[in-house]
Formats: C-alpha cells, sequence, structure tokens
C-alpha cells in the first residue's frame, strides 16, 4: 500500500508520483499554425525560431547539471530546419515525441489528410533522427478519431494531449481498453498560460513572474506527491527559454530533486511502465 494515501502502489518501489519535463519545440510554426499570415511577418517567425535556436541549448544544459531527461515533441518541420538542434537533443539522451508536421491542426481533416501528414513527419523523424517517435502530443491539445486511429495502427504506446485526470489511464477506444496510455496535462502546468504575449490575432497577454509561477507549479507537485499522481509539465522554449525563466527550470528541479520518492522521467519511460505494471493484460 501506499504509505502516504493508503492507495494501492502505482509506481516503482520506492516512487511516489512521477514527473515529466515536457517541451513543445514548436518554433516558428506555433504562429503560423495560430495565423498562416504570420509567414510574412518576420518578427513573429524570429520569435518562433529563438527556441530551436537559443533556447534549446540553454534547457539542455540545465537538464544536463540535473542529470534527468526529457520528451521533446517536435513538429516534423522543425526537425527539418533545425536537425543538428533535434539531433542534439538524442545525443543527450533525451526523448522526441511526435507533434505534427507544422503543428498543425483542422478537426475537420479527416482520415486520409490526417494520415498523409503522419506518414510524411515520421518519414522525416526516421531519415534525419533515425529514429520513430512513440508518443504523441497532439498540436493544440486536440484529438480526432482519425488520430486515435492512426495512433493505433501505428502501434503508438502514449498521448500526451488530455486533461481529464490526475493520473495515467489506459484510452477506450471502439468499445475496449485500450494499449495506449494517456499521459494527462493541463492548462495549469504549461508555460504558455502565464509567459505567451502576442498582440497578433488571437491576442495572448500573458508575462508573469518565474517566483509566482514556481510558486503554483511547487503547490502542484506537492499535492502530486502526496497523492502519488503524476505532473506533466509543458514548456515551449521559445517562452521558457529566457534567462529568468531558465532559472525557474532550475529552481523547480532543485525542488523537486529534494523530495523523496520524486521520478523525473520521459514519457515514454512513464507510459512504458505504467503499460507494463497495469496494462490490459495485467
Amino acid at each position: 500500500m501506499d504509505t502516504v494515501t493508503g492507495k494501492e502502489q502505482r509506481w516503482p518501489v520506492g516512487v511516489q508520483c512521477a514527473v515529466n519535463f515536457g517541451f513543445d519545440v514548436d518554433g516558428e510554426t506555433l504562429w503560423t499554425s495560430r495565423d498562416a499570415e504570420n509567414w510574412n511577418r518576420p518578427a513573429n517567425l524570429a520569435q518562433g525560431s529563438y527556441g530551436p535556436r537559443v533556447a534549446v541549448p540553454k534547457i539542455l544544459n540545465v537538464l544536463d547539471k540535473h542529470e534527468v531527461k526529457a520528451t521533446f515533441f517536435i513538429p516534423a518541420w522543425i526537425i527539418e530546419k533545425y536537425p543538428e538542434m533535434a539531433r542534439e537533443v538524442i545525443e543527450r539522451g533525451h526523448e522526441v515525441g511526435y507533434h505534427g508536421y507544422l503543428h498543425e491542426f483542422d478537426m475537420t481533416a479527416g482520415y486520409e489528410t490526417e494520415k498523409e501528414i503522419m506518414d510524411k513527419s515520421l518519414d522525416i523523424f526516421e531519415r534525419v533522427l533515425k529514429v520513430r517517435p512513440r508518443g504523441l502530443r497532439s498540436p493544440l491539445c486536440e484529438m480526432t478519431e482519425a488520430t486515435m486511429r492512426l495512433m493505433h495502427e501505428y502501434e503508438f504506446l502514449y498521448s500526451s494531449t488530455m486533461m481529464d485526470d490526475d493520473f495515467p489511464y489506459f484510452w477506450k477506444y471502439q468499445g475496449k481498453i485500450s494499449n495506449i496510455v494517456e499521459l494527462p496535462i493541463q492548462w495549469l502546468w504549461d508555460d504558455s498560460s502565464y509567459f505567451f504575449f502576442t498582440l497578433s490575432d488571437p491576442v495572448r497577454r500573458g508575462i508573469s513572474t518565474p517566483s509566482k509561477v514556481l510558486e503554483i507549479w511547487k503547490g502542484e507537485f506537492d499535492g502530486v506527491l502526496e497523492y502519488g499522481a503524476i505532473l506533466d509539465l509543458v514548456f515551449h522554449p521559445q517562452l521558457s527559454g529566457r534567462y529568468s525563466r531558465i532559472k525557474l527550470i532550475d529552481d523547480l528541479l532543485t525542488y523537486m530533486k529534494s523530495k523523496q520518492g520524486t521520478w523525473i522521467a520521459t514519457c515514454e519511460e512513464i507510459a512504458g511502465y505504467w503499460r507494463d505494471a497495469h496494462g490490459p493484460a495485467n
């Protein structure tokens, strides 16, 4: 039994909760997927390019400092444009995950269009990085029946998209329990809720102090640790790659690692454990 909550032990022996540091390296596609006119706005594109060019190296260094591994969800167009950045992520021991080709999402696209995008993107992962992603974070945190169908056809291990639980769980698909693990996220755990500022439509005006965000996330982590749940943090390098926010990541890692029972791992590691320990076959 879990000595803190009295619940059944969910995690490996000695582990009380799971934490993932996830980085959506959207780059310029964050802007073009919001408004196609941003292809003609160099200043907005430059904000995006800061992520893969400048911020990711800073993030990799702070992760190395703490000896933790993270998951980087990268649109395939970004892999094509910044292949050395993406290769460096893998060489440092981190996971890369699927995040569309151009961070595009269309609820009406349909199966054939989504399949074409996924095929094109997976080919880029294999050709440029020599890997096939095992997990997916759907752009804009939306999911269609076609996406679910494709994830089963391509035998993905997990999704990190939904916001409906405190714990990992298995999808229900076509009336049955699926082998695909969902690692829930939440806008409360997403840096864009606090740091995404733009005057371009659709307008976002979030500039919070890193100390305030650190307070919020520490509080969330404390609850996750107490109840043995999962904290699946979402960062965007172009937002969280600035110096004061890099320090936020550094301080948060220091705090989490000071708490006994904290397992900081990649999404693939967490989902793989969950499937092996709690899967439908068990």
